[in-house]
């Protein structure tokens, strides 16, 4: 479901925080792009580069297989954070891959994020052009189909209610329980055989 939403990015879409208030998605993306600019930037001026905004190329990197309208809208977001579009440059993850790539050589990028795992096959020319051989492709078992599976599992055992008044009540303590499981998630390797998960809610709402 979220990676079908960001395949289909419109300057329309409304997001809802857990809490159910509303707010603009190109405001949502524009702040956090901004975030890690303004970050970059206090970095810089730490170590003394003398770099204005103007200096940098930004360079957004997106999945191959968003639309169209998709990458518009990260160009909008971008804009709306501070970056001009003659510093800007929107990138498919697979095409900046190929830097790293000599002519001849056939490579294929496994994006495995949150949301998709998103699969391309493309061969480096010796014109320095791409040729896809296998059509960008993704599906939706990503990191979040695991974070789904705890959450079902995870209303099963405390009941639906409680999660319900947690997410309206305390939307602080309901996000904690999913940070949790996040830094619990990052350390399992294939040795694991019990895992446990240390809440620090106590559940008493």
């Amino acid at each position: 479901m979220i990676e079908h939403v960001l395949r289909h990015l419109s300057t329309k879409l409304i997001l809802e925080d857990v809490t159910g208030k509303s707010v603009s998605a190109i405001n949502v993306f524009a702040l956090s792009i901004k975030a890690l600019v303004d970050h970059l930037l206090e970095l810089l001026e730490k170590r003394g580069t003398g770099m204005s905004r103007d200096d940098v190329r930004w360079v957004l990197t997106l999945p191959a297989i968003w639309t169209d309208s998709a990458k518009q809208f990260m160009r909008k977001a971008a804009n709306k954070a501070g970056i001009p579009d003659k510093n800007l440059l929107i990138a498919l993850a697979p095409e900046a891959a190929c830097i790293y790539c000599q002519a001849g050589t056939r490579y294929m990028i496994v994006d495995l994020g949150g949301g998709i795992a998103d699969i391309t096959l493309h061969e480096k020319l010796p014109d320095g052009q791409l040729k896809e051989i296998c059509r960008a492709d993704g599906n939706d078992c990503g990191g979040t189909s695991v974070d789904n599976a705890f959450f079902q599992l995870f209303v099963k055992i405390v009941g639906a209610p409680l999660m319900n008044t947690m997410k309206q009540e305390e939307p602080g303590a309901y996000l904690d329980i999913f940070r949790a499981f996040e830094n619990v998630k990052r350390t399992i390797d294939t040795t694991c055989v019990i895992i446990f998960v240390l809440f620090t809610c106590d559940f008493k709402f």
